[in-house]
């Protein structure tokens, strides 16, 4: 994990965008800058990662809490915290 970790960021640095798709949140928090959640096929967040955990929350309960049952009910327009 720690040389995978090591490519994507030296890609990054090299001004190269890496997209990358982990249920391992543990992990993503120590690689990436910006996070998109998605759920039930609605945008739940994009931003910066700081931004969604700027209050000490851990990333791994932001997502809980984006995309638990009553977040991802069926209703008519997507909640977006955050900005794209």
């Amino acid at each position: 994990m720690a040389e995978l970790r090591d490519l994507v960021r030296g890609l990054a640095a090299e001004g190269r965008t890496v997209l990358m798709s982990s249920h391992v949140l543990s992990e993503v928090a120590q690689t990436v800058d910006r996070v998109i959640i998605v759920a039930g096929g609605a945008l739940r967040y994009a931003g910066p990662l700081a931004e969604l955990t700027a209050h000490g929350e851990t990333l791994e309960a932001a997502f809980l809490r984006l995309t638990s049952a009553a977040t991802t009910a069926p209703a008519t327009g997507a909640v977006t915290p955050g900005r794209a």
